[in-house]
């Protein structure tokens, strides 16, 4: 069987206030389409985020509608399981717009449900359009989706239900810090479990490619939904490394063939441009950095109708240069002929100045981080003794979250996966067996995960 796997298409995906055009992700997701067709794939299969938001506009569901009528007209059948953008709330039962598509036949939606026995791997029914697995060509396809905090925990015990003898393939959209033993994910017999009843397991939600042996992939994001995405297209090395969908060959027997290819994307660029030579100046401070950064720009020879990103590194003066970032990027789009320029500015050191005091010289993102942490020394936190540092880290990277435009949902999972979480709860258990049997308190057990913990909370 021949299989074609995408993830993370995220049509409807707005980059810099409009200035690229969202039919970049369209333009990709039909690229991998045709790939399919010509390729006489057998399934596709889309790991999640499919769209960047649960509200899709008309636009972007038409985008979606054409492509899989693509593969519907070449009898590819497409699998699909939801992602974190498609939905509202983790354990939200509401309807999305992949279960729309599914009415329309354009795809086969599986989801898993729980319940407090574990999970309902129900067969796909034709009739409701739902269900956990269906079989094709003598391979069981079963979609977990999106399981959050969580996503250890349950894909074991889904794993545990797996018929034994058959040919699995298990669709998760989750990232290699839930898979690959990192940052508290599965343990390496976690890994060895999954793998002696899963032959390929078809990863999502993590937009860097990630090739596990011959058996596990998430092929990275098709598009770069933000510009420092084309990082990910050389490893550690320097070396280029391909992204955006794979191509799955599974024999009867013996190991899968795993082939990770590139699709054509919108080319994006990172310049690095010092400030440190004019940042001093009184007069036309903002006028030599418009010049310096087109002559750094026009020197790399980057193509019109290319994104840059233009990190600006170094010292500058802020109080004596007025500066406009919005303004400096439109200027530097007419002048260069790309499509645009977003301006990072958070490795800038801001320069001392006459009464400034001691922060005066660190960068902007130490500075937030000072301020939080007197914030968060000015408080009792529960629970929490000595572990004021890593309180403001948690604070900073929710505020960064909140200012990149992070769904809810992403916000949930970043607090119920801080190791914060679960010493609260410890402390809160501690304190009402405390109030209750004041001589047991030590003994007291901590309940549930952490995922359960946050939200009984």
């Amino acid at each position: 069987m021949k299989i074609f796997h995408a993830a993370d298409l995220h049509l409807g995906r707005r980059r810099l206030d409009g200035r690229l055009p969202d039919s970049d992700f369209a333009d990709a997701f039909e690229h991998i389409a045709r790939a399919a067709i010509t390729g006489h794939a057998d399934v596709f299969l889309l790991a999640g985020d499919l769209f960047d938001r649960p509200q899709v506009e008309p636009p972007h569901l038409r985008q979606a509608q054409r492509v899989l009528a693509l593969l519907k007209e070449a009898r590819i059948p497409v699998i699909a399981i939801e992602g974190n953008h498609e939905k509202s709330f983790l354990h939200s039962e509401a309807p999305t717009w992949l279960d729309y598509l599914a009415q329309d036949e354009l795809l086969i939606l599986l989801r898993t449900t729980f319940d407090a026995a574990g999970p309902l791997l129900a067969p796909w029914d034709p009739a409701t359009q739902r269900g956990a697995w269906i079989d094709l060509g003598g391979v069981r396809f079963t979609g977990a989706g999106y399981l959050g905090a969580a996503t250890p925990h349950k894909v074991r015990q889904i794993v545990a239900q797996l018929e034994a003898g058959r040919t699995h393939v298990l669709l998760l959209h989750a990232g290699p810090d839930y898979f690959v033993g990192e940052g508290g994910g599965f343990s390496a017999d976690d890994l060895r479990l999954i793998q002696e009843k899963v032959r390929y397991l078809a990863l999502g939600h993590i937009h860097k490619p990630m090739l596990h042996g011959d058996w596990a992939c998430n092929p990275g994001s098709p598009e770069n939904c933000e510009l420092r995405e084309t990082l990910y297209d050389r490893d550690a090395a320097g070396h280029t490394t391909s992204r955006g969908y794979a191509c799955i060959e599974l024999e009867a027997t013996g190991p899968a063939r795993i082939r990770i290819l590139s699709n054509p994307r919108r080319p994006c660029f990172q310049l690095d441009l010092d400030c440190t030579p004019f940042g001093h100046k009184l007069k036309d401070g903002a006028g030599e950095l418009e010049k310096a950064a087109v002559r750094l720009i026009t020197g790399h020879l980057i193509p019109p109708g290319a994104a840059l990103e233009l990190r600006l590194i170094g010292r500058m003066n802020l109080n004596r240069i007025a500066f406009d970032a919005e303004a400096l990027s439109r200027i530097l789009e007419r002048e260069t002929g790309l499509a645009a320029v977003c301006l990072n500015t958070t490795h800038l050191e801001g320069c001392a100045v006459s009464g400034a005091g001691e922060d005066a010289a660190l960068s902007r993102e130490e500075l937030e981080r000072a301020a939080l942490r007197r914030l968060v020394e000015g408080e009792h936190l529960w629970g929490l003794e000595g572990e004021q540092e890593t309180a403001a880290d948690l604070f900073y990277a929710l505020k960064e979250a909140v200012r990149t435009g992070r769904l809810p949902q992403e916000l949930a999972d970043t607090i119920c996966t801080s190791a914060l979480v679960e010493k609260i709860r410890i402390a809160q258990s501690l304190t009402r067996a405390s109030i209750a049997t004041p001589t047991a308190a030590a003994e007291v057990a901590i309940p549930g995960s952490v995922e359960e913990g946050a939200l009984a909370g």
